[in-house]
C-alpha cells in the first residue's frame, strides 16, 4: 500500500516540550515493575487473542502492541499518555486501505482477527504499525481528561514518533466533553476521544483514553 516509513528515534522528554499548558508531577526514570504489571493488566483484562467481536473495546490495539514490542517500549517511558483506537477503528482503517475487500460491510461486531491480519498484509507492516502506535503515544507526562478540558482550546503536542498531534477542546462540558485529535490524514473533526472511554485505565504515571479512529501519522510512499 505505499506505507513506508521508519520510526523517528527522538521522544519528546516532557509535555512542556511539547507545548502542553498542563503541569504534571515529574515521575522517575521509567515505570517500575509494579506499574509496568498494573498497566498490562488493566489492558489486557478483556483481552482476546482472536477477539471478542466487541467493536468498542481494544483488542486490536493491544494485539498490535505486544507484537510488536511496543508495550516494551511504553515501559521504558517515566509516563506516558495514550489515545486507544478501539477495534471499530482498526476495521475503518482496513476497509479505507481496501484490505477487507471490495464488497466489505460493516455489521454490529467486528471481527478482529481478520481485521488484524489484514493490517498485516501492508508493506512493511511492523514497522509501519509500530509508528502509527508511537503516534499514540504522549511520552514523558500523563494527561488525564480533567486536564485536558482544563487547558488550553488547542494545542499541539509532540508524540513518541517525534510528530505533532493537534489537540482541540470544543466542549468543557463534564456532561457532554468533546475532544478533537487531528492527525496527518487531512480530514477535520473525524478523531475523537470517546467520552465513555476517558482516563478508561489510569496508573500513577499512565493514562489511557479510548478514541474513535486511528491516528495517522505523515507516513510517505
Amino acid at each position: 500500500m505505499g506505507l513506508r516509513r521508519r520510526i523517528a528515534t527522538t521522544f519528546a522528554a516532557t509535555a512542556a516540550a511539547a507545548g502542553m499548558a498542563i503541569s504534571v508531577a515529574a515521575p522517575a526514570t521509567a515505570l517500575s515493575k509494579d506499574e509496568t504489571n498494573s498497566f498490562l493488566s488493566q489492558l489486557t483484562a478483556s483481552y482476546s487473542p482472536t477477539g471478542d467481536n466487541n467493536p468498542y473495546d481494544f483488542d486490536i490495539v493491544t494485539r498490535a502492541a505486544m507484537d510488536t514490542g511496543a508495550t516494551a517500549t511504553l515501559a521504558k517511558l517515566d509516563a506516558f499518555t495514550l489515545f486507544a483506537p478501539n477495534d471499530r477503528a482498526f476495521e475503518v482503517l482496513a476497509n479505507d486501505l481496501g484490505l477487507l475487500g471490495k464488497n466489505y460491510r460493516f455489521g454490529a461486531t467486528v471481527n478482529e482477527d481478520k481485521v488484524y491480519k489484514a493490517l498485516l498484509t501492508i508493506d512493511d507492516a511492523v514497522p509501519t504499525i509500530t509508528e502509527i502506535l508511537l503516534y499514540h503515544v504522549l511520552p514523558g507526562a500523563k494527561v488525564t481528561g480533567e486536564q485536558v478540558l482544563s487547558g488550553p482550546f488547542t494545542q499541539r503536542l509532540t508524540m513518541a514518533n517525534g510528530e505533532k498531534l493537534r489537540v482541540t477542546v470544543l466542549s468543557r462540558s463534564a456532561k457532554f466533553p468533546v475532544i478533537v485529535l487531528g492527525d496527518k490524514d487531512g480530514k477535520f473533526f473525524n478523531d475523537l476521544v470517546v467520552k465513555s472511554k476517558i482516563d478508561v485505565i489510569k496508573t500513577d504515571n499512565t493514562v489511557v483514553h479510548g478514541i474513535s479512529d486511528v491516528l495517522l501519522p505523515d507516513l510517505k510512499n
